[in-house]
């Protein structure tokens, strides 16, 4: 029986559809194969789960199509960022996870949150899982390589809550890593709950090692709260512990030297800590701090020349602002008793540069609205099933207000520290000029770069929170207000104030503080009032001080 000839395309078409489908399916089960040969070699051989992750790109990839390793690289990346485009989303987000965890635990740092937050958005926060928990976990961690301490913090947080069994190892490993976050952060009450917390799970309880890390941990939160007693102990028990990694126990031997010197003045035991510390990072190695630390007792024993060595060494192997400006004080005061006024003069002028430069940003509130809306979260998720649609949705119009609300505020208080700190940088390069200046002997150039200095002092005044006590100034100031008022003076022009102590010492404290309020304009009824005097002793002291000062700086604050 003859067939007809259209038929023929058609049977091929549905060949070929066949062939396809089944090298598909064949491939599909080829690819989640390898996904759960990677999964189980996880805990025992991270090294070569990630050789597997790495082959199922590559066979997909064929990566013998790209020969230049550059080229290799880029469509790696172009794949992990795209994974969703290849495979099932269950599989992609295994995947993701997968490999986050193998770059890990094999200390490739972590560059991109796209990876895991795929496998959050799949696994989600509802449902307690080793999936869920393991995602946010690798999240926090991703974040905290990132250097988000923030993000980390809530990504840790959400982690402790997903675990299905808190004996596991994961959720233990989220403890310490939160408590880390805690400690670098400052919050160091939540800090030690979270050491705690690790000290007593089960995988302290089987391996001394993990003990002596939250042991060490704990005392540095212990320290920092002022129980000075239970650091010293926990150090010791550091020390002691045969199966505490070399670097921890001498980083107890230098926070212990820490303790005996700043906290307990013992100098001579401060001083056996801090040489055995010193012995495993050979002395001309070590830390800046630690040398600092060094020169400090040094100084303290009267060995001068000693202190004068460690304290040049600090500066040398130090990169930290606050080492090197307590270096650069230490050798103003060794340089001052050693009769070198020359030394002693340009490191009084670095310590005073680097003590400008010092700015700390208090993360604290910001950190405790990110614990308070996660404690709002889960127990919205508690109570979600009793509560009626309409107490629903009046929650999530909550929700949103406090976060317009807050992120207002945050708009706001970013706004207002930016300006501060463009006007301390405004300062600081002044600062550097007028340096220049002295040094390079410019008398016309230095009476600019004064009024220069001048104005942006007066501009970090006005970015003050009291500067609207001075400039639209209420019918009276409290004495409170009074002396936040003179603090914050005292805090904005105390260079151009050094600047004037220099050049001329007969002229004092309030005399300077009267030439800085006629600078901002001030009435004499105000300068009165903030200085407790009278206007007729203003006047007076007026025409004194163009006896005291060099006649530019006079007609700088007075003309």
């Amino acid at each position: 029986m003859n067939r007809p000839r259209h038929l023929y395309p058609i049977v091929l078409f549905l060949l070929l559809l066949l062939t396809a489908s089944v090298t598909s399916c064949r491939r599909d089960a080829a690819f989640h194969d390898a996904l759960l040969r990677a999964e189980a070699l996880m805990e025992t051989d991270p090294q070569q789960a990630r050789a597997v992750l790495a082959e199922i790109e590559d066979s997909i990839l064929k990566i013998e199509d790209y020969p230049a390793e550059e080229a290799g690289q880029k469509a790696r990346k172009n794949f992990q960022s795209s994974i969703f485009n290849f495979q099932s989303k269950s599989e992609a987000a295994l995947y993701a996870l997968l490999r986050t965890q193998a770059d890990y635990k094999c200390r490739v740092r972590l560059t991109s949150d796209s990876l895991p937050l795929i496998a959050t958005n799949y696994y989600g926060t509802k449902r307690k899982t080793q999936h869920a928990a393991l995602a946010q976990y690798y999240l926090g961690c991703t974040y905290k390589d990132m250097r988000r301490d923030l993000d980390a913090i809530d990504a840790l947080l959400r982690a402790t809550t997903l675990f299905p069994d808190t004996t596991n190892k994961y959720y233990a490993y989220s403890l310490f890593e939160l408590g880390k976050e805690y400690l670098k952060n400052h919050m160091n009450e939540n800090a030690i709950a979270a050491f705690k917390r690790y000290r007593v799970s089960n995988i302290c309880n089987s391996d001394s090692l993990n003990i002596s890390y939250a042991d060490y941990y704990l005392g540095e939160s212990a320290m920092y709260i002022g129980d000075d007693l239970l650091a010293d102990s926990l150090y010791k028990c550091v020390i002691q512990n045969t199966k505490t990694q070399e670097s921890v126990r001498y980083d107890s031997y230098y926070e212990l030297a820490k303790l005996y010197y700043y906290h307990w003045h013992d100098s001579k035991k401060a001083a056996t800590f801090l040489d055995d510390y010193l012995v495993f990072f050979d002395n001309e190695k070590g830390k800046g701090a630690s040398l600092l630390l060094k020169a400090e007792i040094l100084f303290e024993q009267k060995d001068l020349y000693s202190a004068l060595t460690f304290y040049k060494k600090a500066l040398e192997n130090s990169n930290d602002l606050y080492t090197n400006c307590m270096a650069n004080k230490g050798l103003a005061n060794v340089m001052s008793l050693l009769n070198k006024p020359d030394s002693t003069q340009y490191c009084i002028n670095q310590y005073t540069l680097l003590l400008d430069s010092i700015y700390s940003i208090n993360k604290q509130m910001e950190i405790t609205e990110i614990q308070d809306k996660h404690i709002v979260e889960v127990h919205d998720q508690q109570l979600k099933a009793r509560h009626a649609r309409f107490m629903f949705w009046m929650g999530i119009l909550a929700v949103v207000l406090l976060s317009g609300t807050a992120i207002t505020f945050l708009l706001i208080d970013r706004k207002r520290k930016k300006r501060y700190l463009q006007a301390q940088e405004e300062l600081r390069q002044a600062n550097v000029e007028v340096l220049r200046a002295q040094v390079d002997e410019q008398p016309a150039d230095l009476d600019a770069l004064y009024r220069k200095k001048l104005a942006a002092c007066q501009n970090l005044f006005r970015r003050t929170p009291s500067a609207r006590l001075l400039l639209v100034p209420p019918a009276s100031l409290t004495a409170a207000q009074r002396q936040t008022l003179m603090d914050d003076l005292t805090r904005s022009f105390v260079d151009i104030m050094l600047d004037v102590k220099n050049a001329s010492n007969a002229v004092n404290d309030q005399e300077l503080m009267y030439c800085i309020l006629s600078s901002l304009q001030c009435s004499t009824a105000q300068m009165a009032e903030l200085l407790n005097t009278t206007e007729s002793t203003l006047r007076s002291r007026k025409a004194r001080l163009k006896e005291k000062m060099p006649d530019n700086l006079h007609s700088l604050f007075l003309s």
